[in-house]
């Protein structure tokens, strides 16, 4: 069951929107900016899903998510992007559901509840 979950995405109106509207549901949400910031969450606070954006500032979604699973192979990983084509590599066996960009608070609760 999910109760606490990890946002990392580089723009702060998206961290703090979707804070907002996940927290309203019910779920303890962690933030982060960038990639590195975001393993060190998850280095100390357990965590059961993280929705992480595909471009960082710091390093690529992709090289989050890997190194996320080693670091929680529990971990359910969401991927949201705003580009049209993307190419996941060997990430594709790691990410669970990728998210296109605005993704509507409902979808996002109902998948997460789908998981739980």
């Amino acid at each position: 069951m999910v109760r606490t979950l990890l946002l990392v995405d580089d723009d702060p109106h998206i961290l703090e929107t979707a804070q907002d509207i996940l927290e309203a549901a019910g779920y303890t949400v962690q933030t982060a900016e960038t990639g590195a910031a975001a393993l060190q969450k998850l280095r100390a606070v357990p965590c059961e899903l993280m929705i992480v954006d595909f471009n960082l500032l710091d390093m690529s979604g992709i090289d989050v998510a890997v190194q996320a699973k080693q670091i929680r192979p529990e971990l359910v990983v969401f991927m949201m992007t705003g580009e049209a084509n993307v190419d996941l590599g060997p990430a594709e066996t790691i990410i669970h559901t990728l998210l296109m960009k605005p993704v509507s608070p409902p979808q996002l609760i109902d998948l997460i509840h789908k998981i739980s």
